[in-house]
């Protein structure tokens, strides 16, 4: 009988060993920092298509803008995505002061980015369409950076205008 349990006790220690290795190596894969840095970079690159959605998708209730003639436009209620299709559209039509833009409606979304990013991340958002382009936030982007690119409907002719937007951490 005696005999019977140790080698039940070596056949259990030769089985459960392997396994114990096992489990110590993966937790030092998932410790080592190459694994760390490798999961940071994915969480941060899904991140910046998240954060993409979320801007685009809030609700502006008040922005403005001046026309070429002096006509002060009010716009209600809008979202970011309809905004920076109005601009790119009014500015590829030359009807806006430009200056307005960049104050009653570009600087709103400015804001939205600002409090979604901020104090980890710095933001950088180009659109773009046709022959016109602009930038909210960065003028210039660093080397490390995330970066997601969608394309949002515009207001005439099925077209599509290209929205990027770059993140990286600064803390």
């Amino acid at each position: 009988m005696e005999v019977d349990r140790g080698q039940s006790a070596v056949i259990d220690a030769a089985l459960i060993a392997p396994i114990l290795v096992l489990i110590l190596l993966m937790g030092y894969v998932i410790v080592s920092s190459n694994t760390s840095v490798f999961m940071l970079e994915k969480n941060e690159v899904r991140y910046t298509q998240d954060l993409t959605y979320a801007v685009l998708k809030s609700t502006v209730r008040y922005v403005w803008y001046d026309t070429t003639s002096g006509q002060k436009i009010i716009l209600e209620d809008k979202t970011v995505e309809h905004l920076i299709s109005e601009d790119l559209y009014l500015r590829e039509h030359g009807d806006v002061w430009i200056p307005s833009l960049r104050t009653g409606l570009e600087s709103k979304i400015d804001t939205i980015l600002y409090n979604l990013t901020t104090p980890i991340y710095r933001y950088s958002l180009h659109a773009s369409y046709h022959n016109v382009s602009f930038y909210i936030g960065a003028k210039y982007l660093p080397a490390n950076r995330m970066s997601y690119t969608t394309y949002i409907d515009m207001p005439t002719n099925n077209d599509k205008a290209t929205i990027t937007l770059y993140v990286w951490r600064v803390s």
